[in-house]
């Protein structure tokens, strides 16, 4: 999984690649990156508030747990995951895509 890389048992990092303006919300696995189709257009911050929101629900996190590291007026996004308890990275990405 070369989109996702671990720093310490609770924090990872994702790399995502944003299509905005799609008929519905999904996540696909594309091996070096995971594509995330948003409803929303780029304007104003709210494909990434839409963004945050989708992984937030999926993942059961808060937004506080979610940051946006680089990207945030880009389609390409790294994006930086904080958990509260050890999690493998198996875990999250069956969550993320299912």
């Amino acid at each position: 999984m070369n989109f996702l890389e671990k720093f310490s048992d609770t924090k990872y990092v994702i790399r995502l690649n944003i299509k905005t303006n799609s008929k519905s919300q999904k996540i696909v696995n594309n091996n070096d990156f995971l594509t995330v189709f948003l409803k929303t257009k780029p304007v104003k911050n709210t494909a990434n508030k839409e963004l945050i929101n989708l992984i937030k629900r999926k993942l059961n996190i808060s937004s506080n747990q979610i940051q946006i590291l680089s990207g945030s007026k880009s389609s390409d996004k790294l994006i930086k995951l904080t958990f509260s308890k050890n999690i493998e990275e198996q875990e999250i990405v069956r969550k993320l895509v299912n």
